[in-house]
């Protein structure tokens, strides 16, 4: 015998009364799962559990004004939390739309199994929800495909890229910044800036007359392999414009090198 749920709209009709399919009410449970993975809340309130709904709509329109307008993810232990608390309220919100019983009345609870359709639910609201508005944020993942910011960046070390910093704030020296150059784009670091005077000696960075500590840089060459990279310079640093090197300094193609030079600010 199949289980159904009694439709009272009926009652009074005696034996043409057809009782509704425990089908549909799962079909019901589902799809208030796939809508509260995707806009939490939204699910508990298809389903009648209006205060539940209107907290967690809340919750979640708190996240997504965290990520814009506020832009909190520009700090790393902002982003990691944000991701958690994230997927806490996606995990939360589903799970009650597929298996909270109580009032008002609902369906009677699925099987435990369904269950294992949570995690995929996780994973579609946050492709299709937070990874746009991450993107529109201005945030980008990228992944290290060269050796030349090692040992800071190493090959296959993923970070992430704010593409808006430099509209509120100036370019500053050892910044880590993302270079465009013909049809490929590569990590360097900012070692002197415009009206700045730079020139190596002996694999030594003099900026304005000052030899510069840098305990980040690496050399995987012996000395005098590439003299050139080695001992360059003066250079005078124009306004608007940018000296920049590699930290794995003997193999960093980078403004030492005359077909790369100096980056403008654009």
């Amino acid at each position: 015998m199949s289980e159904s749920t009694f439709d009272p709209a009926n009652a009074d009709k005696g034996d043409a009364v057809r009782p509704q399919p425990a089908a549909s009410a799962t079909k019901r449970r589902i799809l208030a799962a796939l809508v509260s993975a995707l806009a939490p809340g939204a699910g508990q309130l298809f389903l009648g559990f209006r205060r539940k709904g209107v907290v967690l709509l809340l919750v979640f329109a708190a996240l997504i004004s965290c990520v814009w307008p506020l832009r909190l993810p520009q700090f790393f232990g902002a982003l990691i939390l944000l991701i958690l608390v994230w997927l806490g309220l996606l995990l939360y919100a589903t799970y009650t739309a597929l298996f909270e019983h109580g009032s008002p009345p609902v369906p009677q609870k699925l099987s435990k199994w369904w269950i294992l359709t949570i995690p995929p639910l996780v994973y579609l609201g946050i492709n299709v929800v937070f990874t746009p508005i991450f993107l529109v944020s201005g945030f980008r993942a990228r992944r290290v495909e060269s050796s030349a910011m090692q040992p800071t960046l190493l090959i296959g070390d993923q970070f992430i890229l704010d593409t808006d910093y430099y509209r509120h704030h100036p370019v500053g020296r050892n910044d880590l910044v993302i270079v465009h150059r013909n049809d490929y784009q590569t990590v360097k670091r900012v070692i002197a800036a415009g009206g700045d005077t730079i020139k190596g000696e002996n694999r030594n960075i003099v900026v304005n007359g000052q030899f510069v500590n840098e305990p980040f840089i690496q050399h995987s060459r012996a000395v005098g392999t590439n003299p050139e990279l080695d001992s360059f310079g003066p250079v005078s640093t124009p306004a608007g414009k940018y000296f920049v090197m590699g930290d794995n300094r003997d193999v960093s193609l980078d403004s030492r090198m005359p077909d790369f030079g100096l980056l403008s600010i654009e």
